[in-house]
């Protein structure tokens, strides 16, 4: 039987959940200078996206994860949540296009962030004490994925067709497999350099995405020898001091005009980054 007092703990945990959502989608984008990607500066190799109009879809977006922190409070994964959770998304999705004039700003992110934000709240609603690590929400995500849409429209995306032609893991595997590159890289990679400011922290830990993460939007422009040379580059000045020294800022320019030349973003890295934000937001406020 819930009780008020449940209610009102429910409720508070659950908005506050698509409020610490809506806020790391708008740090993540304003994160400055991002090579290939819309920051506060330019609107890296994106013709059709600007730094205004991610802010509004990310606005745009709180409603659907407080719909979804709500739909997992205090639920198990199972296959009826998770195709609840993607009927959401998709509704998120359709206001998302509806306040962007139907430019795709944030799909990935609804995927990534919105499993993250039910696993956060199903962990939150079984605790009388918070005392989870980030490792327990991402293996939760990890099980509402592995659940079938039975639902899902069929349709061709970029990412599938991206997944097929080069055998790489796609966003659905990365997110069942309890986001690897997050758990092993991104979080890694945040302690790391902690003791950085947090602008100069959050560029390295992209960095470190940007060196392992089979990016399908840079792959989607390109090919396979442009993105291992992204990932060398990224994982080259990291290894030697990171963002530290003036002589890899340099390289970090240079990285930025390599990925400007062939007019490639690295996309999938950005979600990923934005949910690791989200992450450290959480694990900080709760």
């Amino acid at each position: 039987m819930t009780t008020i007092k449940d209610s009102i703990t429910s409720e508070i945990i659950t908005v506050k959940l698509s409020q610490l959502a809506t806020q790391a989608l708008i740090e993540e984008v304003n994160l400055s200078p991002k090579p290939g990607l819309v920051d506060r500066f330019n609107n890296g190799t994106h013709r059709d996206l600007t730094l205004q109009l991610m802010e509004r879809s990310a606005y745009a977006l709180q409603d659907s994860f407080r719909q979804m922190a709500e739909a997992a409070w205090n639920k198990n994964p199972s296959q009826q949540l998770r195709e609840q959770l993607a009927a959401i998304g998709r509704y998120g999705e359709e206001k998302m296009l509806k306040a962007t004039g139907n430019i795709n700003t944030h799909r990935g992110a609804i995927w990534a962030i919105g499993l993250i934000t039910a696993a956060a709240s199903i962990e939150l609603s079984k605790k009388e004490a918070i005392d989870f690590d980030l490792s327990e929400i991402l293996a939760t995500a990890g099980q509402i994925a592995s659940f079938e849409d039975r639902y899902l429209p069929k349709q061709n995306t970029n990412g599938s067709s991206v997944r097929i032609k080069y055998s790489v893991r796609s966003a659905r595997e990365e997110a069942q497999l309890g986001f690897p590159s997050i758990a092993k890289t991104a979080l890694n990679a945040w302690k790391m350099y902690d003791h950085c400011s947090s602008d100069t922290l959050r560029l390295h830990v992209l960095l470190a995405l940007m060196s392992q993460v089979d990016d399908t939007c840079i792959l989607h422009r390109s090919d396979m020898q442009v993105l291992k040379e992204i990932q060398y580059r990224s994982k080259f000045i990291l290894q030697n001091g990171g963002l530290t020294t003036r002589q890899n800022w340099h390289l970090y320019f240079d990285l930025d005009d390599y990925i400007t030349h062939h007019w490639v973003s690295p996309g999938g890295s950005a979600d990923l980054l934005a949910a690791t934000i989200y992450l450290q937001k959480i694990k900080q406020y709760f």
